[in-house]
């Protein structure tokens, strides 16, 4: 199941990430040869499947993922809505602590100090400034992140992002069952490609289900099976 996010408004900030799932490396072939042959075979949506039709279950399940894929894309404009909202919000953001160069007379002392057993007092004072400085900029930045995260929570973000969650793990389990299910047609071969369309699988590179699934439906359909 993914776990998906639409929040691209504070980077660097916590956020989800969606599982990635497809390996086009380990795919590729498999894709081109789909494509090959699906080309033969209209794609467009089937509004109606017959009863009698070997790939009626891909049919159903077809047109169940189109309109789980409309509720997606209808919750994605929501939340890129509010994030606009939220955005004009935030608070600027505080630079990142960068540890500063120790001057160089102090550098030199410090050489010095290497043969000594006791730290020179102006060295020690620069290094308490130095843990002083990164710690307000410590409490600068958690402060930044409580206020971009009331800003999320109160202006609706957070609520938003998790209904799309909620409507992208739909379409996620609706692509796996498509994908487990055997294609006997290429019309039901066309069903997968657009699944896979669906799920943007082709920006993923981590698993391959989708592809793998189609290359046994070719491999299959090829030898003369049919179940």
């Amino acid at each position: 199941m993914p776990n998906t996010t639409v929040r691209a408004a504070a980077e660097g900030m916590p956020d989800v990430n969606r599982r990635r799932l497809l390996n086009l490396a380990g795919a590729g072939l498999a894709l081109a040869a789909t494509s090959a042959i699906a080309g033969k075979a209209s794609a467009a949506p089937i509004d109606a499947a017959p009863a009698e039709h070997p790939d009626a279950a891909l049919f159903r399940l077809d047109q169940e993922m189109e309109e789980a894929y409309s509720q997606m894309n209808r919750a994605s404009e929501v939340c890129s809505k509010v994030s606009r909202k939220c955005e004009k919000l935030y608070p600027p953001r505080p630079p990142a602590w960068e540890d500063p160069d120790m001057p160089d007379h102090l550098h030199e002392m410090n050489l010095d100090r290497r043969i000594r057993d006791e730290m020179p007092e102006p060295i020690r004072a620069w290094l308490k400034e130095r843990r002083e400085q990164r710690a307000a900029n410590g409490a600068l930045q958690e402060a930044f992140s409580a206020k971009w995260a009331e800003i999320n929570r109160e202006g609706g973000l957070d609520a938003a992002e998790d209904a799309f969650n909620v409507r992208s793990n739909e379409l996620w389990e609706l692509g796996l069952r498509i994908f487990a299910t055997p294609a006997n047609t290429l019309e039901g071969m066309v069903v997968k490609l657009r699944a896979a369309d669906r799920m943007d699988l082709q920006s993923f590179a981590d698993e391959n289900e989708g592809f793998l699934s189609i290359a046994a439906d070719i491999r299959r359909l090829a030898s003369g099976g049919t179940a």
